[in-house]
């Protein structure tokens, strides 16, 4: 039957069984307890509705699905800081139906509200659980009645313009309607031992997080003062070969692999001297290793151009074109072309050692330059204007495994192009 004034609410009547009593004991001490933990006390309204017609209700109202929060004035009964202070409100209901008298369902339901609390103090920020006042779950009872019956609630225009917060009451053990529930058993009332381990639980993992926290900001602190050398560079990638020398012909000491840290001893154009333990010396591609902030600006800053380092030539011409040619991999494609003049006879100058590396050193320019260019083009092409001269080339995937090195430098150049051979004689075979 209604209760007088309520309309829409139905009352419930007590339950007679013993076991029953004891079971609603029990769930108003938990639920006092569970209060104390600033979790939300549950509502409760009886719909003389089939349980399978009330469970296709909540799914259409998606009832089970957590929602966001605009704001949480309004919203929450008390909170342990302020309101301003929390961000990223969201509520999720937890919802139990309960047999009733005479075929209906009572629908239990309440409100979980979480947000985060941003402290000045950062370790003391973090998720918290804010109780509900009632508003939620008030309202969404509202909304599965009209769901269920088709009919809009009244609305109850309150004596005053002041808002009128709910206060979240429930009580089983009487006859009263959902919207006026009795107030939650006496503060006296003692929870359950397990609801007190419970407690006892989170209290005690809320101290070993300090604990960690604190033992976390030590450890980088310690970090922060343990002082760490600033000239070791690392390998970028496994495989990576250590030369004897900054030729790539050169022997070959041993392959790197990926993290190794060498000590920076010099830069000499695209190589580097590292020293690899006592008095062992070797050379890296620059390509391959990721330097100091500090060294890679200090050589950005004092980087030779390649005419500075290879004296004995000089570009007259860059130009983007057609691979002037039939060599099939660049055959009719976009490549970055350089001419070069010979302007020493000298072969510490412009032999063929000499020659392969200044190519080497064209390749990697081309590649670096021209990487913005829409369409980048496919291939690096130098073309030295002499009478002994000759054209070499290489894909730039080629150049840019050869510089990583992925590819090493006999494989690079058999795959390469140079013509005519003899005026690269020193190209491995």
């Amino acid at each position: 039957m209604a209760a007088a004034g309520t309309p829409g609410a139905v009352a419930l009547k007590p339950l007679e069984s013993s076991s029953a009593r004891i079971l609603i004991f029990f769930f108003c001490l938990a639920t006092f307890a569970i209060g104390t933990l600033a979790q939300s006390i549950p509502y409760a309204k009886s719909f003389p509705t089939p349980r399978p017609q009330i469970e296709q209700a909540l799914k259409d109202l998606q009832a089970y699905s957590g929602q966001k929060l605009p704001v949480l004035d309004g919203f929450v009964a008390r909170a342990d800081n302020p309101l301003d202070r929390y961000e990223r409100g969201f509520y999720q209901f937890s919802i139990e139906l309960v047999p009733g008298d005479a075929g209906s369902t009572i629908v239990r339901l309440s409100a979980k509200i979480t947000a985060w609390y941003a402290d000045r103090d950062v370790a003391k920020s973090g998720y918290q659980v804010l109780p509900s006042n009632g508003r939620l779950e008030l309202d969404f009872l509202d909304r599965l009645e009209e769901k269920l019956t088709g009919k809009p609630i009244p609305a109850i225009s309150p004596a005053s313009n002041a808002p009128q917060t709910p206060q979240p009451k429930l009580d089983f053990s009487g006859v009263r309607s959902a919207a006026t529930m009795a107030a939650p058993l006496p503060q006296t009332a003692q929870p359950p031992d397990e609801v007190v381990a419970l407690r006892n639980q989170r209290i005690a993992g809320e101290k070993r997080v300090q604990q960690l926290t604190a033992e976390l900001q030590n450890l980088q602190e310690i970090k922060r003062s343990q002082a760490h050398p600033t000239n070791l560079l690392v390998v970028r990638k496994s495989g990576t070969p250590v030369y004897s020398k900054n030729l790539e012909n050169s022997r070959m000491l041993f392959e790197a692999a990926a993290n190794d840290e060498f000590e920076f001893l010099d830069a000499e154009g695209e190589w580097i001297h590292v020293s690899i333990s006592g008095d062992s010396r070797g050379y890296l591609r620059k390509s391959a290793v990721d330097l100091p902030e500090n060294i890679a600006a200090r050589l950005q800053a004092s980087a030779p151009a390649p005419e500075d380092k290879f004296p004995g030539f000089r570009i007259e011409r860059e130009d983007i074109g057609d691979f002037p040619g039939n060599w099939a991999p660049l055959k009719g494609k976009k490549v970055k072309i350089f001419t070069v003049q010979l302007l020493s006879q000298a072969p510490k100058e412009t032999g063929p050692t000499v020659r392969l590396n200044y190519c080497l050193a064209l390749f990697e320019k081309g590649v670096r330059e021209s990487s913005a260019a829409n369409p980048a083009p496919e291939g690096v092409v130098v073309i030295f204007d002499a009478a002994d001269g000759g054209i070499a080339a290489a894909t730039s995937a080629n150049i840019q495994k050869l510089a990583s090195g992925s590819l090493k430098s006999e494989t690079f150049w058999q795959q390469g192009y140079l013509d005519p051979p003899d005026a690269f004689t020193s190209a491995p075979k």
